[in-house]
C-alpha cells in the first residue's frame, strides 16, 4: 500500500471514530476516496506534512478534522429537488396524518433550502392541519445555518421550484436574489446539532434526511437510522435519498415505501431498528 494511501486509510479510522463516517463492514466508495485525497492533499500542501503524518496532525487538531469531516458531508442542496418525493408527501402522506399540527425536522438542512421547501409544502396544506406546522432545520455547520436563517438565495436557486410556490413564499430583493417570506421563516427554526447526537427531544410527523446515510459507516448508519425511528411518529413519513433505500429496508420495520424514498411508518411500529 502506498504512504498516501496507507495515510488516507488512518484519516478514514479517525473520521470512523469521532464522527462516523466511512463505511466499516463494506467497500468505501470510490467518490468518498476522491473527495477525502483532495482534502488531504490541501492540508499537506498547507502544512508541509508528509501523507503518513497527516492521520497524526489531524488526530492532534479536533477542529480540522471536524472541518473535513463537514467538508465530506456536504452534498447538493436546493429548493425542491426531487418533486416526485414532495408530491407524494402532499398527495399521499399529508392526507392520512390525522394530527391537529405537524411537526417535522430537515436532518442535515445545510443552507436551508430543504427546510424551507418542507415548510411551503406544509404551508400548501394548512387548512388540513388546525394547529399549524412548525419545522427545524437541523446542521452541524454554524457556517450553513448562519445563511439558513437569513433566507437568502440566489434566483437561480429557486429555478426548480413550481411559479406559485415562488410567487407566494420568495421575495425579491433587487440584488439578483430572493429571500424567504417573513411569514413562512416564522414557522422555520434551525438548530445546531450532529445526526450522531440524535434528533432534538421530541416526535415528528415527517423527517427528511437525504443524503447523509450514505457518509456513515456501518454501525454508524444504524445508530442514525435508529434514531430517526424513535423520533419517527404512527404514520409518519421518512424522506430519503433514492440511492439509501436499500439501507433503510436493510435496518427497518415495518416501513411502507409510498414512493421512491419515502417511507411511511405503520400505526403499530415499535420505532426501532434491527441491530
Amino acid at each position: 500500500m502506498s504512504k498516501t494511501r496507507l495515510g488516507m486509510a488512518r484519516v478514514f479510522e479517525l473520521l470512523e471514530r469521532a464522527h462516523g463516517i466511512g463505511t466499516r463492514g463494506s467497500e468505501r466508495s470510490g467518490w468518498m476516496e476522491q473527495r477525502l485525497s483532495s482534502l488531504l492533499e490541501g492540508v499537506a500542501r498547507t502544512r508541509a506534512l508528509d501523507p503518513l503524518s497527516i492521520a497524526e496532525s489531524l488526530e492532534a487538531d479536533p477542529k480540522l478534522l471536524a472541518e473535513i469531516a463537514d467538508t465530506l458531508r456536504v452534498g447538493e442542496t436546493r429548493f425542491h429537488r426531487d418533486p416526485a418525493q414532495w408530491r407524494a408527501l402532499r398527495e399521499q402522506v399529508l392526507p392520512a396524518l390525522s394530527v391537529e399540527r405537524v411537526r417535522a425536522i430537515s436532518v442535515g438542512c445545510s443552507t436551508g433550502e430543504e427546510a424551507y421547501t418542507l415548510a411551503m409544502i406544509l404551508d400548501q396544506e394548512a387548512r388540513t392541519f388546525p394547529g399549524g406546522f412548525r419545522v427545524v432545520g437541523m446542521d452541524r455547520s454554524d457556517t450553513a445555518l448562519a445563511a439558513a436563517r437569513a433566507g437568502v438565495y440566489p434566483e437561480a436557486a429557486a429555478s426548480d421550484l413550481p411559479s406559485e410556490f415562488r410567487a407566494r413564499y420568495l421575495e425579491p430583493t433587487g440584488n439578483e436574489a430572493v429571500r424567504v417570506a417573513r411569514a413562512l421563516r416564522a414557522n422555520v427554526s434551525f438548530v445546531t446539532r450532529d445526526v450522531m447526537s440524535g434528533l432534538p427531544p421530541g416526535s415528528y410527523e415527517v423527517i427528511v434526511c437525504k443524503n447523509m446515510l450514505i457518509y456513515f459507516g456501518e454501525q454508524a448508519r444504524a445508530s442514525v437510522i435508529e434514531s430517526l425511528l424513535r423520533a419517527l411518529c404512527p404514520g409518519g413519513a421518512l424522506l430519503v435519498a433514492r440511492s439509501e433505500v436499500p439501507l433503510v429496508r436493510a435496518l427497518g420495520e415495518r416501513f411502507a415505501l409510498t414512493a421512491p424514498g419515502v417511507f411511511t411508518l405503520g400505526p403499530k411500529a415499535s420505532g426501532r431498528a434491527r441491530r
